[in-house]
């Protein structure tokens, strides 16, 4: 243990501070005094190819331009080098949490059901509508392809008649949730 922190704090070549390394190059079975150079000299460290430093220098670059039009577009279709908004400010303990949801009304129902919100479900994650949600909204007829998911996902279930895109309002108080979600209806799609 102290020969290595002695060799990092002088930092010294470690082949040659080693006293058998040092024996077995000179031959003569003696252990080296340390610090001394063996007999061969230092050991040469081989320069890296262009290659290695191309590639060094190329991933970090092209990482950091994703980055940076993940900024600015403010879009996580570059994930995990997409927008960092996420983590730029604090929740307001006292605020409101709305989360997206997707409702599907069914053949002989007299409720909407509620679906779970992933790729197992509905083929596709909530973050990847809530990151174009204003598009969603604009375009329901892009919920189709939810239904289509759901359906070829789930066969032997029956098929949505009507496609809901929703939002759950929660209100916070010290961070806590008080009271019963409100829940908003944003867009809805009959399903061919």
């Amino acid at each position: 243990m102290e020969e290595k922190k002695r060799r990092l704090l002088t930092s010294q070549d470690p082949a040659a501070a080693d006293p058998a390394a040092a024996s077995a190059v000179d031959g003569t079975g003696e252990s080296a005094p340390p610090g001394s150079r063996s007999a061969k000299g230092p050991t040469r460290v081989k320069p890296l190819s262009k290659v290695s430093v191309a590639w060094r220098i190329v991933v970090p670059a092209v990482a950091f331009v994703i980055l940076t039009c993940g900024q600015f577009l403010n879009t996580n279709d570059f994930f995990p080098l997409g927008s960092l908004t996420q983590y730029a400010t604090a929740k307001d303990l006292n605020g409101t949490v709305n989360s997206t949801c997707i409702e599907a009304q069914f053949p002989d129902e007299e409720e909407p059901r509620r679906l779970g919100f992933n790729a197992a479900t509905v083929g596709i994650e909530r973050g990847d509508v809530e990151s174009q949600l204003d598009r969603v909204i604009a375009h329901p007829e892009l919920m189709q392809s939810m239904a289509d998911s759901y359906a070829r996902l789930h066969p032997n279930e029956p098929k949505p008649e009507t496609m809901i895109l929703c939002r759950t309002t929660t209100q916070l108080q010290n961070g806590l949730a008080i009271g019963e979600p409100e829940q908003t209806t944003l867009a809805t799609w009959e399903v061919r």
